[in-house]
């Protein structure tokens, strides 16, 4: 069984590669038609995945290997209650990382596609103010 490459362990690498996923979905939202909602919102899950990732290593955590935003909202919290404001953001996410992509019968509306855009950018703005090193270079 082939072995998990090492995960990154900077806060800026793990931004860095969220802006990327945050950067793809946007392009995509904007420019493809028909929309391809789900992909759009897999890198959006990507995207709030490795800010919150990003934003552990700041909180002194070793980010676990898991696609789980609710996980790893919950680890936050424990360091800062605050994070509580965007768990329900969390758990509405999650239901778009990689298990889901291959459900073949998924389908996507494109409003539900701009809500789980904007909880996205909901995520980042909170964790703008609230861990703001994360965005440092």
């Amino acid at each position: 069984m082939a072995k998990h490459p090492k995960q990154t362990n900077t806060p800026k690498d793990w931004r860095l590669l969220a802006e990327r996923d945050m950067a793809i979905a946007d392009h995509l939202a904007a420019t493809m038609r028909p929309v391809p909602s789900e992909a759009i919102a897999f890198h959006c899950q990507q995207a709030s995945e490795k800010y919150l990732k990003g934003a552990l290593v700041i909180l002194g955590e070793e980010p676990p290997y898991t696609h789980d935003l609710d996980e790893l909202c919950s680890m936050a919290e424990r360091h800062r209650p605050s994070f509580v404001s965007i768990s329900s953001l969390c758990t509405v996410i999650t239901h778009f990382s990689v298990q889901p992509r291959y459900d073949m019968g998924l389908s996507l509306s494109e409003e539900d596609m701009r809500l789980v855009l904007s909880h996205t950018k909901t995520i980042k703005d909170f964790l703008l103010k609230e861990i703001p090193e994360l965005f440092l270079e």
